[in-house]
């Protein structure tokens, strides 16, 4: 008893700062605020204490006061060069949050030279020239942090097919033609570059090119052919040459037996051609492989609807109901997000992913 009591008395001498400490050291982040707020009030001396309040606030969301806190730092204080550096790191970091892009360019341009090959710092650096569209910038930076050894990064052409993404999303299909193809040069495995050089082709009424850059997807990556089958459907049937998608179906669950969107493409031939109930026997064999999307279930209700058969479709429909509340679709493994169009990058988190 007398150890606790010994103890207790220690942690009520404690100083609110190394309280602080402690709750961060236990990730108690309300208690390390509260804490470190008493410690900067008490003594306004304690740089660090404000450096973790000022983190503290970033992480919570709190960001005009993150800023606050980081900038009034550099402003007001006689700081050791390595202290104004880490400050100016963070207060980077509360910038980039905010998505205050500009302003982070002139935190990390603030910086010694020495300090701008931080890893952190080529992040934020990357990020900012990538938002503010000054991409060739952004791939250079990329670059340097690929050398740093930097874990959880994409490769260099990942990388330059999600910037390729990002100027074709603005209509600068020129530029974007120009990094899809600098992203297979530096990387031929990225072939789903290849999706976004067939929609350049397609809007410049180059069918027969937009065709081969698709196919090359299902050639070598059948795993992602889904991703141009309505793309391939409306050119070859504005081609006159619809007939030929059967046969590109028929490969790609020979490759691939759980490609849902194949055999929803093949079943939608048959049903086409008049052999509905093999029709809807390659339906049901497609729910069983769609994981947490709703695409098979659709299709198979949609069929059995079109055939007449309501009553089966009523049932495939209660069974829906009862196997899942909400709709399907890819998401973000990191945040949950939708992703609407194939991207290597969550617009929500900025998490990177895998386009198929």
């Amino acid at each position: 008893m007398s150890f606790l009591r010994g103890r207790r008395r220690r942690r009520k001498d404690e100083s609110p700062y190394q309280l602080g400490i402690d709750a961060l050291i236990a990730g108690d982040r309300e208690g390390a605020m509260k804490h470190l707020a008493d410690a900067v009030r008490l003594d306004p001396r304690n740089i660090d204490a404000y450096v973790k309040l000022g983190n503290l606030l970033r992480e919570r969301g709190h960001i005009r006061q993150a800023i606050q806190v980081h900038r009034e730092l550099l402003v007001k204080r006689k700081l050791t060069r390595s202290v104004r550096s880490e400050i100016t790191k963070n207060l980077a970091m509360d910038l980039a949050q905010a998505e205050n892009w500009a302003d982070v360019i002139g935190s990390i341009k603030a910086l010694p030279r020495a300090e701008r090959s931080d890893p952190r710092v080529l992040l934020l650096a990357r990020d900012a020239y990538e938002a503010l569209g000054e991409y060739e910038r952004a791939v250079s930076i990329h670059k340097e942090l690929l050398k740093t050894g930097a874990t959880g990064e994409p490769t260099l052409g990942t990388y330059r097919a999600h910037v390729a993404f990002l100027a074709h999303a603005k209509g600068d299909n020129m530029g974007a033609r120009a990094e899809f193809r600098a992203a297979l040069k530096d990387d031929p495995g990225i072939v789903v570059a290849n999706l976004y050089l067939g929609d350049i082709a397609a809007s410049e009424e180059d069918r027969e090119r937009a065709i081969a850059y698709w196919m090359k997807i299902v050639t070598d990556k059948p795993e992602c052919a889904h991703l141009v089958f309505d793309r391939l459907e409306k050119a070859f049937f504005d081609a006159g040459d619809y007939g030929r998608l059967m046969g590109i179906y028929e490969d790609v669950v020979s490759r691939v037996p759980s490609s849902v969107h194949a055999i929803i493409g093949l079943s939608r031939m048959l049903e086409r051609k008049g052999t509905i109930d093999e029709a809807i026997r390659l339906a049901r064999e497609a729910i069983k492989h769609e994981g947490d999307t709703l695409v098979g279930h659709r299709h198979l209700i949609e069929l059995l609807v079109r055939s007449e058969r309501h009553e089966e479709a009523a049932k495939a429909a209660a069974s829906l109901l009862a196997q899942r509340a909400g709709g399907g679709g890819p998401s973000c493994p990191s945040c949950g997000g939708a992703l609407e169009k194939p991207a290597w990058r969550c617009p929500a988190c900025r998490a990177w992913v895998h386009v198929c």
